[in-house]
């Protein structure tokens, strides 16, 4: 693993709609400090017009903190950086960070060992961080205990950057927090199965629970959303599936995989009609609780709470 992020190595596009041939290899540090696109990002910030706004962003640069890409999703990783990068909109008007713009982040986050970078994102309210990490590997499963551990603090952490192929602007900071010395982060959430009181505040009945997958699944659909695409939380989304609706969830388990990249629906009929016949040994006393829990991650509470209101 790399001891500093001017040691490890990223991807960088010149745009978000770079081709593949255009990606090119940089230092994760030289990208977070350079002012080589101060320009861009200050006109970004000084624009009031959404639209001209969206232009002007477009038009910046791309990084993958996550490592090195030959194509930036996540099959594509070449090498793992060491490093996560978990970013902090300001969204005060959906009730996201709504204190971020009078609270000392970088003060905050300097207390924390294994924070390497604290700055101003592009758009200039929201803050990305850059945390070191034990094992690249288990990089969702480091995202999830981190959102855990900031929610804790009144913050929320972007859903979208628990995927190591994120692909995230560039940015300019006048006065970033810098820790070359940063520990790694190797904490996980204990794996357990959540009640459905657990996750949506209350016990359900069966035709309140089918319309809540549903409209969980709707959206997921609708959005592009892939809730399945670590192994454990498919195993146990389609165990939950069929424990509560039987053979009858199948369609719901196909649906839900479908949305996963290397999607097969004969692998996905084998492994939920293992549940059904009373195979998975653990795994088989999922239930629809974890169901939700899953997808309020990968969707992100705000979001999954407007969805199965």
């Amino acid at each position: 693993m790399s001891n500093t992020i001017f040691d490890a190595k990223i991807s960088f596009a010149p745009s978000v709609n770079a081709d593949d041939s255009e990606i090119d290899t940089i230092s994760l540090g030289r990208a977070l400090v350079s002012d080589a696109w101060r320009k861009q990002v200050e006109a970004l910030r000084a624009e009031t017009d959404p639209a001209k706004r969206k232009a002007l962003k477009d038009k910046l640069p791309c990084i993958t903190p996550g490592g090195t890409f030959t194509h930036i999703c996540k099959n594509g990783l070449e090498q793992a950086s060491g490093y996560l990068c978990a970013d902090l909109d300001y969204k005060p008007e959906k009730g996201i960070n709504a204190d971020l713009e009078s609270f000392d982040l970088k003060a905050a986050v300097a207390r924390l060992p294994y924070v390497a970078y604290c700055g101003k994102s592009c758009g200039g309210k929201g803050y990305f961080l850059i945390i070191r990490i034990a094992d690249a590997p288990k990089y969702k499963a480091y995202y999830r205990a981190l959102q855990a551990d900031f929610e804790k603090g009144g913050l929320i952490l972007d859903k979208a950057c628990s995927n190591i192929a994120f692909k995230r602007f560039v940015s300019w900071d006048e006065s970033p927090y810098i820790n070359t010395a940063a520990l790694p982060y190797s904490y996980t959430l204990p794996e357990r199965e959540h009640t459905t009181r657990e996750t949506m505040g209350r016990e359900l009945n069966q035709e309140e629970t089918r319309a809540k997958v549903e409209a969980v699944i709707k959206h997921c659909e609708e959005n592009g959303i892939d809730i399945t695409a670590d192994y454990g939380d498919w195993v146990r989304i389609l165990a939950a599936l069929a424990g509560t609706f039987g053979a009858d969830g199948e369609e719901y388990a196909q649906r839900i995989s479908r949305l996963y990249p290397d999607y097969n629906n004969e692998q996905t009929s084998m492994k939920y009609k293992s549940f059904l016949n009373g195979r998975g040994s653990q795994e088989q006393r999922a239930n629809i609780g974890t169901f939700f829990y899953i997808a309020r991650q990968e969707i992100g509470k705000h979001d999954f709470d407007n969805v199965v209101v």
